[in-house]
């Protein structure tokens, strides 16, 4: 009896000293804004609008090398989610000295980072261990009030790992005073092994110090894999579920989502932005995976899920949409906004044709943004730009061993090479000195966003070769075969850019002799010094096309000659 009594006297005054906390912090907090109120606003002081005051927070006194610092190093995007969302992560490791840095303006810049993704579902993954300046209980408060509800609202999961008592204290005190609503949404992650389980912790470029302190909870991160091997959707080559040059049609989910797209989410607002509940991305996935199911119902489900479903597919290919070795081709490509007829040619005639290996790659691609051409179409009423719609779907074309590199691939924020270094172990993290002269000739070059906005903008330069070859192999096809008895194809937009259903096509690629005698010519063009894949140039995808082509040619003369000797 006395010892439940004392158990329940210190649950009491550990819940009242949270109270307490929580009732101080709240206090200091409005006395902070009655005074910041009494001397005017920042805004009202420099007598400036909203976007000239973001200018001039962003340039400051150091010529922007904060902002850089935050966007590069403090607040930095991850990919995608398991559930198709924005990812970014917040390095508490990387803080900087208070003393140094303006904290204020640094809050600032923090907002405008979030700014970039607020407007659709997101994630964020805060690794709180290691930081080596604290920010006050004061500036923490005043950072959480200022994180109004459009921070709020599309903030599907914040996952905190590595958390001190002092940090779960003080979030459970702001929260039971402020949003305990928004509480439902913090996940506290004690180790990196339980990350994983939750988030694709392979896109993460997680800091060293992250790893240290990690390395004390457990001695070895697990990181689980799924199981692919009974999947006959999810997961599986293109070229299984297409045929090497689509003759077997679009896969299910594609397919199934284009329809469903086309016919009724044109006009959906911020469609690709919102994502479903995690309950129901699983469920539709379960019916695809099931025996005997062939097709699912969107009716049943929603736009958001058919969106969603389109995404993660195209996401988890073996091979991605941009392969690594490819990155260096996109990065040359011209400048859309200066040079926007060399950058459509560009695109048409050197990076799609790389991009089709296998060439059914290039009739997925174009159904796929012949959909978000028709969406952004009618982005007055949906909301959904160009840039907003390749924006969303950049982080599911790239996947690599080197997550720091497919950021910098679908980043909406592009910065220069030497910006992306680590500081060496006698540089002073406090001296913002992000290399480089400033402005460096790789701050804007083109990459995946870059790409992808521009294959929507110039859809019919880019795929109308595309469409019309496949068109022109149809017919092809059905003069040199015979019909087989099939079911009628799946009606919907689909059919314009698929192989008829059933024709029997003998492929027209390179034999292995060619391509045994292709990679003779080019030696060993694609494996660089350090026996790492060599950025494919311009000139090899013509060698490889050129020997595609003669392999067809000769193909098709050798059954033109069989089937004139038959009918002799």
């Amino acid at each position: 009896m006395d010892a439940g009594n004392g158990f329940a006297d210190f649950a009491k005054k550990f819940n009242d000293f949270g109270n307490q906390l929580g009732n101080n912090i709240k206090r200091v907090f409005n006395e902070g804004q009655g005074a910041r109120r009494a001397g005017g606003s920042s805004d009202d002081v420099l007598g400036l609008d909203a976007e000239a005051f973001r200018e001039a927070t962003i340039a400051g006194n150091d010529g922007g090398e904060l902002a850089s610092y935050v966007n590069e190093k403090l607040v930095y995007e991850a990919g995608v989610d398991l559930d198709s969302r924005p990812m970014l992560v917040f390095a508490a490791c990387r803080l900087l000295n208070p003393d140094v840095v303006d904290y204020d303006r640094l809050l600032n810049l923090i907002l405008f980072r979030l700014d970039d993704f607020v407007e659709s579902d997101y994630t964020v993954v805060l690794f709180a261990a290691n930081a080596r300046y604290k920010p006050s209980a004061k500036w923490l408060y005043t950072a959480y009030r200022r994180l109004g509800r459009k921070y709020k609202k599309n903030l599907k999961a914040l996952y905190i790992v590595h958390p001190s008592k002092w940090v779960q204290l003080l979030m459970t005190a702001m929260n039971a005073v402020l949003s305990p609503k928004f509480a439902k949404k913090v996940k506290w992650v004690d180790t990196l092994s339980e990350l994983a389980r939750t988030v694709p912790i392979s896109q993460i470029s997680i800091p060293a110090e992250v790893y240290q302190f990690n390395a004390t909870k457990e001695e070895e991160i697990a990181v689980p894999t799924p199981g692919r091997a009974t999947s006959r959707f999810f997961g599986v080559a293109l070229e299984r579920l297409m045929g090497v040059h689509g003759e077997l049609g679009l896969p299910a989910p594609v397919a199934d989502a284009l329809d469903y797209l086309y016919t009724h989410a044109l006009e959906v607002q911020d469609l690709f932005r919102r994502a479903p509940a995690t309950a129901t991305l699983q469920q539709v996935r379960r019916q695809y995976e099931a025996a005997g199911h062939v097709s699912v119902a969107y009716a049943t489900w929603g736009e958001h899920a058919a969106a969603a479903v389109l995404k993660t597919y195209i996401r988890e290919l073996p091979q991605p949409i941009v392969p690594p070795h490819y990155y260096e081709l996109i990065r040359q490509m011209p400048d859309p906004q200066t040079q926007g007829e060399e950058a459509s040619t560009y695109a048409r005639d050197v990076v799609l044709p790389a991009l089709a290996d296998p060439p059914c790659v290039s009739l997925l691609l174009a159904a796929l943004f012949g959909l978000l051409r028709a969406v952004a179409d009618h982005s007055e009423t949906n909301n959904m730009t160009s840039a907003r719609l390749a924006t969303a779907w950049a982080p599911n074309f790239v996947h690599s061993s080197q997550p720091d590199v497919d950021i910098s691939m679908c980043s909406v924020t592009r910065f220069t090479e030497t910006t992306r270094r680590a500081p060496s172990d006698d540089e002073d993290d406090d001296v913002l000195d992000l290399g480089g002269d400033g402005g460096g000739s790789g701050e804007d070059r083109p990459n995946v966003v870059t790409l992808a906005k521009l294959m929507i903008d110039r859809y019919q330069d880019i795929f109308k070769p595309t469409l019309e070859a496949a068109e022109a192999l149809t017919k092809q096809q059905a003069q040199r075969t015979q019909w087989l008895p099939t079911k009628p194809p799946r009606a919907g937009p689909a059919q314009a850019i698929t192989a008829a259903p059933g024709v029997q096509q003998r492929a027209a690629h390179a034999s292995d002799e060619d391509i045994a005698a292709l990679v003779e010519e080019m030696g060993d063009a694609r494996v660089s010094d350090t026996g790492r894949p060599r950025a494919v140039t311009a000139a090899d995808i013509a060698r490889r096309l050129k020997a595609e082509q003669v392999s067809a040619a000769r193909s098709g003369a050798a059954a033109d000659a069989t089937g004139g000797a038959s009918g002799e």
